[in-house]
């Protein structure tokens, strides 16, 4: 490579020296741009300030400084002199990422309007905050700054708060509050429920489900749990009511809990409820899941269980050959002399509890606790007693009839449709069927069915 002449090299220097001109040249152009904007914006007559502008606008030009650029300069002045329709105006026309940053600018400064100003003005200002975050990709965490900003005011403003902290997906504030609430017990417990139920998610409506359960607000509870598909609320609901005897509305509980354990495809977790309705001697609710589960040879031989439970005895031996089960198919056959006046008994208890009057229940309204009402159970009472002779007879006859059949397995299955019966159970032994109550010594509540 040839070294450079004493000509070039001076062309290059000068060359140089005049490019470190011209940017001073530019540089002191935008300064002067700079402090005639700052002096513009001092200005109180209208016109004045806009004539200022115009001549900064025109010293920036000769800086070099590009339109976008410009944009921020003038956004940002605006938004100091507090003029937020003109910097929003500015800001519109910067570059992708500076007129987002300009706008959520803006939106901040509504923000500070709206609580530094009357309660009059707070929503527009707040609904111009709102839009401007929107515009500037930052809409959900706008929402959370305003929330933090009622927030701050106290209690009193709490509820203002959550519509925004929901809007921003803000849980963790939500439960905050929902936790303060709680902590103050009484009615606020209720309306810590009612801040989980806002948030909409299956971690709150479990929550929301748990406080209203716990304080025996069973419908609010159940509302809340199926809202949330939360399996563990909708099977402690579902125990409530096998305690309170309502079987039905529980064993359709349990079909919901197994619904939503469909939708997981998780088959084992769905043999597993179906196990745990066997232990309860719900058959047919067992079968129910199985079949759900896709296992039709143990959703078989649940039906053939329940078929049984219910002395059903032609349709349990049909379902216990479709499951290969020739034993317990041969031992119906074997004691079918000895279940048929069983299943007779059976059918005449139930008979009896169909003829009962119905009782009402009464929802404390504080306490959220069911009690039957008094003039129906008087009538209950009354038709026992009328009954009374004809159900000690037929108790009687089922510890003779029990005793009598040797087959445990068969036993097993009649012991279980009879231990239903309250009358029963108080009458006989509830393990071996013998007598453990002379009928003088039965009370009218030990033959209630």
């Amino acid at each position: 490579m040839k070294p450079k002449s004493a000509l070039q090299l001076f062309t290059t220097v000068m060359a140089l020296l005049l490019f470190i001109f011209q940017v001073g040249a530019q540089n002191k152009d935008i300064d002067k741009g700079k402090e005639t904007l700052t002096k513009a914006m001092e200005q109180k007559d209208a016109a004045k300030r806009q004539e200022m502008i115009g001549k900064a606008r025109e010293a920036f030009q000769k800086g070099g400084m590009k339109p976008q650029e410009m944009a921020v300069l003038f956004g940002d002045a605006y938004l100091e002199k507090g003029d937020l329709v003109s910097a929003a105006n500015s800001y519109n026309t910067a570059s992708k990422e500076e007129k987002k940053e300009g706008l959520k600018k803006v939106a901040d400064a509504y923000v500070e309007s709206a609580f530094n100003g009357d309660e009059k003005g707070m929503t527009k200002a707040l609904n111009k905050a709102t839009d401007f975050y929107k515009k500037a990709d930052a809409a959900k965490e706008g929402a959370r700054g305003i929330g933090d900003k009622f927030y701050e005011k106290g209690p009193e403003s709490y509820s203002k708060a959550l519509d925004y902290y929901i809007a921003g997906d803000a849980e963790v504030k939500i439960e905050q509050i929902a936790k303060e609430l709680f902590n103050k017990g009484g009615e606020n417990e209720d309306k810590a429920a009612e801040v989980y139920l806002k948030v909409k998610t299956p971690t709150a409506y479990q929550k929301a489900g748990d406080i209203y359960f716990n304080k025996k607000e069973y419908q609010k509870a159940i509302d809340a749990y199926q809202a949330g598909n939360d399996i563990d609320g909708l099977k402690k609901y579902a125990d409530y009511l096998y305690s309170q005897n309502r079987n039905e509305e529980a064993d359709n509980l349990y079909v919901k809990v197994a619904e939503i354990m469909s939708t997981k495809k998780d088959d084992s977790a769905l043999e597993k409820l179906a196990n745990e309705c066997e232990k309860k001697g719900s058959y047919n609710l067992a079968s129910r899941i199985y079949d759900k589960a896709g296992n039709s040879n143990l959703a078989d031989k649940c039906r053939a269980l329940d078929k049984l439970i219910a002395f059903d005895m032609d349709s349990a031996k049909m379902f216990f050959n479709i499951v290969s089960d020739a034993t317990m198919a041969k031992a119906i056959d074997d004691n079918a002399k000895l279940l048929s006046p069983l299943k007779d008994l059976a059918e005449n208890f139930d008979d009896i509890m169909k003829g009962a009057p119905s009782v009402n229940m009464i929802t404390d309204s504080v306490t959220g606790a069911s009690t039957p009402s008094p003039s129906d159970q008087k009538m209950v009472e009354d038709y026992y007693k009328s009954v009374r002779d004809q159900i000690i007879k037929n108790v009687y006859a089922v510890s003779a009839g029990m005793i009598k059949l040797t087959n445990p397995e068969v036993k097993k299955y009649a012991r279980i449709r009879f231990l239903r019966y309250n009358a029963v159970r108080k009458i006989l032994d509830t393990e071996s069927f013998a007598i453990k109550k002379q009928k003088q010594d039965i009370k009218a509540q030990d033959v209630v069915l």
